[in-house]
């Protein structure tokens, strides 16, 4: 299932902070008749780096939340519409930023799903992020005990709760955590599951229902269980798992219903992500051993998995462009992402990869200072030249030189004993390119003047 992100796990998230809306999403299906399933979509907006609109209500931040669902046997959209969330600034907010989280429900038939989420800041379109999800819709059978997908959770409230919140079900608040990342200062997990059909068999049946918590090499970190007995056709099961103890890992919590007379089970599987910067693992080998699965990269989807190497191709070989290109699993990929970075890891034996995140700080400065329209700011001209050779030692501006555009030129003093990077906004409209460097293998035209005459 997607990102399992944004961002949204916690470190890849703070890398591109700046280059992609902060917005993430998940989904449970729940029982509801013999030909369809109740799914509830959760959201998550941040509103951090937003533009500001002015409204006749005031300022606002407002973003738009694009949903397609699409049965791909019909060929036919069950969904495609357009949901706005909006953040009213005033004197009371000192324009502070904040998350909204909101849940989405309807009624699926059975059938395989196309699903397409794009969300967008309304006041600068560019500034966005897509999620693609292929999602299966299988009813849960009226004559075969069964467990819902579970939700995992921020909060469950069961004594106060309001009935007149939109997370409010089962005379439960469950607030639901989108982003699937839970963190040191955040280490509860809530989880919420229905049992369904539990009377169908002999009514002196008893089942047994496991808990059960995996690392990302398979190993079992969590355990619980209980017995139910079938006093109820349904049932709801909510818990809390302390997740403090546990070292920054991806995780998969598995839930088994088992018919004690029969030993059948019904599972059901949720993965997250736990980033715990105060957990300190002294075992250089448990590290290499957890490999991909214990890294942030074994929760990418496809499209940040392409995202971050589009970022980082700058800086890879001939022979590894070629390779990504040619990857056709979602596995592979983040394999790959996994290996490029440990292979570039100054010091395989800290948990921290400096080389990374230094560069990742250059990826979410460039977006941050050199973006123009549609155009994220590590694609342009000055955003590749910072992502490679870094800040330069020196900036000399030439905003109105006399019949001359706009241009800047950058220098480098420590490479090939000094080279410079001349940049000009020939078209007038803010994209800077690069036309000429002393650099070898750069652009070189000594004559780059003409393109920025105005007469």
């Amino acid at each position: 299932m997607k990102k399992i992100v944004s961002f949204i796990i916690i470190l890849y998230s703070q890398l591109f902070a700046q280059s992609e809306l902060g917005f993430e999403f998940d989904y449970a299906r729940f029982k509801y008749d013999s030909s369809s399933v109740y799914m509830e979509f959760y959201y998550e907006l941040n509103t951090t780096n937003m533009k500001v609109r002015e409204t006749d209500a005031g300022q606002v931040k407002e973003a738009i939340v694009h949903i397609e669902m699409k049965n791909l046997e019909a060929d036919t959209f069950f969904i495609n519409k357009d949901w706005k969330i909006t953040h009213q600034i005033n004197e009371q907010s000192d324009n502070q930023d904040r998350n909204y989280t909101g849940v989405i429900g309807f009624i699926i038939s059975k059938g395989n799903y196309s699903l397409l989420i794009k969300a967008y800041d309304v006041a600068n379109p560019s500034f966005n992020k897509v999620i693609n999800e292929k999602i299966i819709v299988n009813p849960f059978k009226d004559n075969k005990y069964s467990i819902s997908d579970i939700q995992i959770a921020t909060n469950i409230k069961k004594d106060g709760a309001d009935p007149n919140s939109i997370f409010y079900k089962n005379t439960l608040e469950v607030i639901p955590n989108p982003s699937m990342t839970y963190t040191d200062k955040m280490p509860m997990l809530f989880y919420y599951a229905e049992l369904y059909n539990l009377l169908l068999e002999d009514a002196d049946n008893e089942f047994k229902l496991f808990k059960v918590l995996y690392n990302s090499i398979g190993e079992k970190v969590f355990e619980q269980s209980k017995k139910i007995k079938q006093s109820q056709n349904s049932f709801v099961e909510i818990g809390t798992i302390n997740l403090s103890k546990l070292p920054t890992d991806s995780y998969n919590l598995v839930f088994s219903l088992v018919d004690n007379k029969t030993n059948q089970a019904y599972i059901s599987t949720k993965r997250f992500y736990y980033y715990n910067a105060k957990y300190i693992d002294t075992s250089k080998a448990k590290i290499v051993d957890k490999g991909v699965l214990g890294s942030e990269f074994a929760i990418l989807d496809k499209n940040e998995c392409d995202k971050m190497f589009s970022q980082i191709k700058y800086i890879a070989t001939q022979q590894e462009i070629d390779q990504y290109k040619k990857l056709d699993s979602l596995a592979a990929k983040r394999e790959f992402l996994y290996n490029f970075w440990k292979q570039r890891d100054p010091d395989p034996s800290t948990s921290i990869n400096e080389f990374k995140e230094d560069y990742m700080k250059r990826v979410e400065y460039a977006n941050r200072n050199f973006s123009i329209y549609s155009k994220e700011g590590y694609l342009t001209d000055r955003g590749r030249v910072y992502l490679i050779y870094g800040e330069p030692d020196q900036r000399d501006y030439y905003p109105s030189e006399a019949n001359m555009k706009p241009y800047e030129v950058w220098f480098y003093n420590q490479i090939e004993g000094g080279v410079s990077f001349i940049f000009g906004d020939v078209t007038g409209f803010g994209n800077y390119e690069l036309l000429h460097s002393t650099k070898r293998g750069e652009v070189r035209d000594d004559n780059w003047q003409r393109r920025l005459s105005t007469q």
